[in-house]
């Protein structure tokens, strides 16, 4: 039986609102976005800097702005200052997931007591057109794979043409994320979540891809955007967000007079075929319920991060979710996906949304670029 002390738990869970490429962020960079998560969650807590043990944060395009251990950085412009440690954390999309995973596994182990741990990403400013420069590859991956069938839109094809989902399918998908995010937007689910960012131009307090109006008619109008079936409508957007998570053992948030959001259960990470990465949540989230001895029917709610809508319904389906619990308040395809913020994003608005229903069990889960698949399990008690 764990002790309160390696016990991990969620004490805050924050995310900015997703700015579109080259939109309502197109002027902060990454540290920009970061800062307000990190100086909200000390100030809402009365910890300082002395609190925490360490801040792990994700980031999926380590160049540009965001090299030179990004996490660091963020912790010197943050109220946590010099005496603060930072780890920047790589693992493509499930980056900031793996920022959550560490933190919870190093208190589990006992070896930390309070970590925020999230993640970020400017794809206005550090664009993904850089990561596929066949020149930052190593030679020997060129000649096992084509590095054309690697890129992500290509990878999507193909989830959709091996595995049986339709264009019709995915538009579908498509419309019901917006539809479901406006909703939350427009009924205020997400207030609670969301810590508004201040521009030059005005404070942005909701995210900016989501397209109530967005209808199938339509999107069965867009051209692919690769080969066949995968559009600008069906994708993810392209997008600038942020996410963060308080990490601690619920022997320090008892101390220290913290709201418990949820308990961390266990997390799992798998590999497959990176020309159909896509899967990746499917390995995984079977490894998670293999090691807890669970069923997906266990789970109240499944939040799995809308890379693409071929991807996304595969894994719905092929896993067995009822989509009545399945990302119900929309998704990446609505919101953003902000690569390196994703995976922390999910857990927030996972989190969030199980406190408003009263409580249950969580899965949040994600594929990963280059064929991986990431999954974490929360669970949140009732009042």
């Amino acid at each position: 039986m764990a002790s309160d002390y390696t016990t991990p738990v969620i004490a805050k869970a924050y995310r900015t609102p997703q700015g579109r490429q080259d939109g309502v962020f197109a002027d902060h960079r990454s540290e920009d976005l970061s800062v307000p998560l990190i100086d909200t969650i000390l100030a809402e807590t009365g910890l300082g800097a002395e609190h925490i043990d360490d801040l792990m944060w994700g980031c999926a395009q380590q160049r540009g702005e965001q090299d030179n251990n990004l996490a660091r950085i963020i912790a010197l412009l943050s109220d946590l200052g010099e005496g603060v440690p930072g780890t920047t954390i790589n693992r493509w999309c499930a980056s900031s997931m793996q920022a959550v995973i560490s933190a919870s596994d190093a208190i589990r182990a006992g070896q930390r007591d309070a970590i925020i741990a999230g993640g970020v990403e400017s794809m206005t400013r550090v664009p993904m057109e850089g990561a596929y420069d066949g020149r930052s590859f190593h030679p020997r991956l060129q000649e096992e794979y084509n590095l054309a069938e690697l890129q992500m839109g290509m990878t999507a094809e193909k989830v959709g043409r091996e595995y049986d989902v339709s264009r019709e399918e995915m538009d579908r998908y498509a419309v019901q994320s917006h539809q479901r995010a406006a909703e939350a937007t427009d009924s205020g689910r997400f207030d609670d979540e969301i810590v508004p960012i201040e521009t030059d131009e005005g404070t942005v307090d909701e995210d900016e891809g989501i397209r109530p109006d967005t209808d199938f008619e339509t999107l069965q109008g867009l051209p692919p955007a690769f080969v066949e079936n995968v559009t600008a409508g069906n994708s993810s957007q392209i997008s600038d967000g942020a996410a963060a998570t308080l990490v601690t053992s619920k022997g320090f948030a008892e101390d220290h007079g913290l709201d418990v959001l949820a308990e961390v259960g266990s997390n799992w990470v798998a590999g497959v075929d990176p020309t159909v990465m896509g899967i990746g949540p499917v390995p995984a989230t079977r490894g998670l319920l293999e090691r807890t001895d669970r069923d997906v029917d266990d789970y109240d709610l499944v939040e799995l991060n809308e890379a693409f809508a071929s991807q996304t319904v595969y894994a719905r389906d092929e896993l067995g979710v009822d989509d009545e619990i399945f990302n119900v308040n929309g998704g990446a395809i609505a919101i953003g996906h902000p690569l390196g913020a994703s995976g922390a994003r999910l857990p927030v608005t996972l989190i969030h949304e199980l406190r408003k229903r009263g409580g249950g069990r969580g899965l949040a889960t994600l594929c990963v670029g280059f064929g991986q698949g990431a999954a974490i399990d929360f669970e949140v008690h009732g009042d």
